[in-house]
């Protein structure tokens, strides 16, 4: 049987620069659990070290105590446990103190993965040693059965698969990576394709992610055995990518779905002191970028307080890390005193956190310009929270029938769908008791079993 092997450096780089994982990063985590549950002898993670032939193993203990130290680590025990600043004490950003833990929590998260990558190393070097010294078929068995620190040169197969389920586009010279796989160890190589934005939406995109993506796309996708797309949405815009490029692939894009994770606080767990009450307020959960079109949430809420008054209109809660592309957001937001505290930041939320924002929710806000799925959207059904969302791209892929849709170019559509949802409680609580009836979530293993079935890792 054919194993599978999943290049996870560029979400190691990410947890050691970021203190918790943002969409790209929870869905690559997320899948990796899957796979591993659908085919644990057949799945296996490697990282990049040095250069473009230079991998070594990751065991998927270590990967998953790291994904957990960073879900549930919280920013700092200050700013969990005490009441949020007034706006005069807010900055352009997030509130003084959760800055300098911010700081404080990425210093840390960078000595930890430091500490685990350096660990790997030194477990690489001692056992190409061993390796050397006795060369002998037993040992060389024993190697393989070791979980972190080996060659992928010397355990990869022929007809074994290569996986790239993230983002590593900043490695220029990952095509080399490509046809070393492909060429010298007889292997196949596929990818998974969250989004085509920084090709068709550039104007919400960092100059450096665009260039990176475009350059790194071009040389890789026509190299590529296997396509895998998030949403059907992603692979049409694949699709319309090669026609435009020329470029001639080797099968259709395959679209796996994306999975959602029941985010439900336990029964006798307290609520954090530090969120808001329970029925104040209604979420919105993403990194701030352009992109995601927080500045029309803010211009409908000013429109609400204005229209019907502060003590009628709930708080309008963001929770995620502050991304590109908002520094004119935050100085506005600063300027209006967080709408005189209608509106609230909470930076980078555990999963604990997370948990009480959905279950303590009226309903969600999903206004995104464009998306290769939508995560926060399906998050939001599977919480048993209505959510109003973005009509755009693979948005209604997440949201189905369950979920009302708004044009997000159009502040006055979004101001009447709130509006209405706001008006009439009893059909809100019908909608949700609705939703927590008959959503069925998208399940990661089935998204893990497309990618088995479609490469035959795994079978027989």
């Amino acid at each position: 049987m054919s194993m599978l092997w999943i290049d996870v450096t560029d979400l190691l780089g990410y947890l050691g620069q970021h203190n918790r994982p943002s969409g790209i990063q929870r869905v690559v985590s997320e899948l990796g659990r899957a796979l591993v549950e659908c085919a644990p002898k057949h799945v296996r993670f490697v990282r990049r070290f040095a250069g473009p032939c230079d991998f070594e193993t990751v065991s998927w203990q270590d990967m998953e105590s790291l994904l957990e130290k960073t879900a549930e680590k919280a920013v700092s025990q200050e700013a969990s446990q005490s009441p949020l600043p007034s706006p005069d004490e807010l900055g352009p950003f997030t509130p003084p103190q959760e800055r300098f833990a911010l700081m404080q929590e990425a210093v840390s998260m960078q000595v930890l993965t430091f500490r685990h990558l350096t660990r790997l190393a030194d477990n690489l070097v001692s056992r190409v040693r061993r390796a050397v010294r006795h060369n002998s078929r037993q040992h060389q068995a024993s190697l393989l059965n070791a979980d972190s620190g080996l060659l992928l040169s010397e355990l990869a197969r022929p007809g074994d698969v290569f996986m790239v389920p993230g983002s590593p586009w900043d490695f220029t010279d990952y095509s080399q990576t490509v046809r070393w796989l492909r060429d010298s160890r007889r292997m196949t190589f596929g990818l998974l394709i969250h989004d085509m934005i920084p090709v068709f939406n550039p104007e919400w995109c960092d100059r450096g992610v665009i260039a990176s993506f475009t350059a790194w796309h071009r040389t890789v996708l026509p190299l590529a055995d296997h396509v895998f797309t998030t949403s059907a949405a992603t692979a049409r815009d694949v699709q319309k990518y090669v026609r435009q490029q020329r470029i001639s692939l080797s099968s259709e894009p395959t679209p796996i779905g994306v999975g959602a994770v029941l985010r439900r606080p336990a029964p006798e767990a307290d609520r954090p002191a530090h969120l808001p009450a329970p029925d104040s307020y209604v979420l919105f959960v993403s990194t701030l970028e352009a992109r995601k079109n927080h500045i029309q949430m803010v211009r409908v809420w000013r429109r609400l307080v204005e229209e019907r008054g502060a003590d009628r209109v709930p708080t309008l809660v963001f929770a995620g890390r502050v991304g590109w592309l908002v520094h004119d957001l935050m100085q506005q937001l600063e300027g209006m005193k967080w709408l005189d505290g209608k509106i609230r930041h909470i930076a980078s939320p555990t999963d604990r956190e997370l948990a009480f924002l959905y279950d303590g929710c009226l309903f969600t806000v999903f206004p995104s310009l464009a998306e290769g799925w939508g995560l926060p959207v399906s998050e939001s059904l599977s919480s048993g929270k209505p959510c109003l969302a973005s009509s755009t791209t693979a948005i209604p892929e997440a949201g189905g029938a369950l979920t009302r849709y708004f044009d997000p170019d159009n502040a006055s559509d979004i101001f009447r769908t709130v509006s209405k949802t706001l008006d009439d409680p009893l059909a809100l609580a019908e909608w949700s008791a609705s939703i927590r009836e008959t959503y069925s979530p998208p399940q990661w293993r089935d998204c893990a079993q497309h990618i088995l079935d479609q490469t035959s890792c795994g079978h027989s």
